[in-house]
């Protein structure tokens, strides 16, 4: 019954909330669509460049690597506003894109996504932290959960168009992706500095998430960040190729099963679970909809039949994209304004790292293990680390600007 009430839009959105969470689902689709076009590309991008699983593995940690940089938008979001470095990654995240597409060659390829990568991993930092920011504590889940259903919808849309890039004409589809860039303009005018940011003297190093007070909160998050990317990433990015490679499907079919199959499980998980980190709390929504996404995803990799398929990825969708708006909320929400991007930089490069290890790890054992050996594997770790959750502090309701403070009943007219 929490589950189906979680469903159900809060009571209340005041005009300003709905003003910033249109702004920001232009930011979301962008990030959705233009920074998955590497995932849609892969087999085209494999066949076309005669690459090997091995290669493709090492290809993608590569790219993964060079979003460590990313850390450095958000450092310069605490030091002078979240404003610039925002409109910074959007701009780096589509204009890589139109790069990839008109420069030929392998190490194009990677150097181009590379920046890309940094791009939308600089989006995914700072944007949750200006929405944790600009909204209220009582919706603050939901509305993250909206702004990934918006870069859901990028995705499915960026893997409707698919069927364009089929063989060797992959590149069309990072030149349509980097059309979002038009839209910056706009963004410039309206895009304004977050409410919470306040430009001090002195703001803190990018090493004081390490340090005592704040260590214990971010190592957990960290682990966790960490380990469910290791999963992840392995997982979401070889879908495609167990598809089309490993089971023969067209790129056509592929497409439209991941489409159709995931649809319901996005917009379920990222609603439910917005609502019910909101309603129940961050740290039960994240455990549960850990439990969901890996059985799911484990068994889409150990069957054949469309229909088992089907189910495989709506579970594993639903749980991951549950368990997205209440991790987000939930670090914003650890950390204080003037640290609150460089920890959650620091948190996403621990995600950057566990997807590099979840490569590394199926790098040296794909060839003898096999793709759903490894997959598997990777959804034990990922598992275990979930006890790290019993080591932070719930976080629902908490206040983040003062001006979202309730009035005390003797301030409020009869």
């Amino acid at each position: 019954m929490a589950f189906l009430r979680a469903l159900r839009p809060p009571d209340r959105i005041s005009h300003r909330e709905v003003a910033i969470l249109g702004l920001f689902a232009v930011v979301a689709f962008t990030q959705g669509w233009t920074g998955t076009v590497v995932t849609h590309a892969l087999p085209f991008v494999q066949e076309d460049l005669g690459l090997s699983d091995a290669e493709i593995f090492d290809l993608l940690a590569l790219i993964r690597a060079a979003s460590l940089l990313a850390l450095g938008l958000s450092w310069w979001g605490d030091h002078r506003g979240r404003r610039r470095p925002l409109l910074l990654a959007f701009a780096l995240l589509t204009s890589a894109n139109l790069a990839t597409a008109l420069v030929p060659g392998t190490a194009a390829f990677a150097t181009g996504q590379s920046i890309a990568r940094i791009g939308t991993v600089a989006i995914g930092s700072l944007a949750l932290v200006v929405l944790a920011e600009e909204i209220g504590p009582r919706i603050r889940g939901y509305a993250i959960g909206l702004f990934a259903l918006f870069g859901s919808l990028g995705t499915g849309f960026g893997l409707l168009l698919r069927p364009l890039g089929a063989g060797d004409r992959w590149r069309v589809l990072f030149g349509l992706s980097a059309l979002p860039l038009l839209a910056a303009p706009f963004l410039i005018e309206r895009l304004r500095e977050s409410r919470a940011f306040q430009r001090g003297p002195d703001r803190p190093p990018l090493a004081a998430v390490f340090r005592r007070g704040h260590a214990g909160r971010f190592w957990p998050m960290a682990v966790l960040s960490f380990a469910l990317s290791a999963f992840t990433a392995p997982a979401a990015n070889l879908a495609l190729v167990r598809l089309e490679n490993s089971l023969g499907w067209s790129t056509g079919s592929a497409s439209l099963l991941l489409a159709l199959a995931s649809a319901p499980g996005v917009a379920i998980g990222l609603l439910a679970g917005g609502r019910m980190a909101d309603m129940v709390g961050r740290r039960p929504t994240e455990a549960v909809s850990i439990a969901v996404g890996v059985g799911g995803g484990v068994a889409f990799y150990f069957v054949d039949s469309g229909s088992l398929l089907a189910i495989g990825i709506f579970l594993s969708t639903l749980g991951g994209f549950a368990f997205s708006p209440a991790f987000a909320a939930h670090r914003s929400e650890l950390f204080p304004t003037d640290l609150r991007a460089t920890a959650g930089a620091w948190i996403i490069n621990a995600s950057v790292l566990g997807s590099l290890t979840g490569f590394a790890a199926g790098r040296f054992v794909v060839e003898s293990w096999g793709i759903p050996a490894t997959i598997a594997m990777l959804g034990g770790v990922l598992l275990a680390s979930t006890v790290t959750i019993l080591f932070l502090p719930e976080t629902r309701g908490m206040i983040l600007v003062e001006t979202d403070r309730p009035e005390p009943p003797s301030a409020i007219r009869g």
